[in-house]
């Protein structure tokens, strides 16, 4: 598992940089991991709580972000489970994400996103390839295409996620979303749409509905501490 992180970060190393941004860049709402990262010296909260028809539980999350340079940002998550709120733990995930290539110009960004879910009952790592890009100034997509796989790196899944997103002005925003599993003679297909609100450069409300073996539906912020130096 180190020898892959290692080979990861160092792939990654010899490609181009990011941009710290104004405003927030957040993987909430919906499935899909954003292919930006924080920023340098950048602290980032998202967090919230779904709750799913077909097990009748609720699931808060939180999950947290921190910029060591421009391009790369450690990350980890925490889910718990229970009809109640909070009875067991779910999930929880440490992991790092490395932008690969950014063109401006073309609006368009790439990233990889490397997890390791220490939580689990049965411990898995996932790797995802995240790209960005926008079809006009409101329109914009992301996808992200990983493998999600056990210890002994026998692959369990693939993953696949494709956002698109309509800004309505700088504030508001709505998403549509298919996301789901394939390989090993099966294919997943779920859905969710929602919307989001960005009250300021730091702080960001969100709600979503969507359809997974049922029903789903879900809320949450996204708070950004940037840095003095920012």
């Amino acid at each position: 598992m180190k020898k892959l992180f290692f080979a990861v970060f160092i792939f990654c190393s010899t490609i181009a940089s990011a941009q710290f941004t104004e405003s927030l860049s957040s993987d909430r709402p919906g499935q899909a991991l954003s292919s930006s990262v924080v920023g340098k010296n950048v602290f980032q909260i998202q967090a919230g709580i779904d709750y799913f028809e077909s097990t009748s539980n609720f699931y808060p999350s939180s999950y947290f972000r921190y910029g060591l340079s421009e391009r790369f940002e450690f990350n980890t998550g925490i889910i718990f489970s229970g009809n109640k709120f909070a009875d067991d733990l779910e999930s929880l995930t440490i992991g790092a994400r490395y932008v690969l290539n950014s063109n401006l110009e073309a609006h368009l960004k790439s990233s990889l996103q490397f997890s390791y879910d220490v939580g689990a009952t049965n411990k898995n790592s996932q790797l995802t390839y995240i790209l960005g890009s926008s079809f006009s100034e409101k329109l914009s997509y992301t996808v992200n295409l990983g493998i999600n796989f056990d210890n002994d790196f026998g692959v369990n899944n693939g993953i696949y996620i494709f956002n698109f997103s309509y800004a309505f002005n700088d504030k508001t925003g709505v998403f549509l979303e298919p996301f789901g599993t394939f390989l090993k003679n099966s294919f997943q297909f779920n859905l969710d749409a929602g919307v989001y609100y960005l009250v300021n450069n730091n702080f960001q409300l969100d709600f979503l509905i969507g359809e997974s073996d049922g029903f789903f539906t879900g809320a949450g912020i996204t708070w950004r501490i940037p840095s003095k130096n920012n």
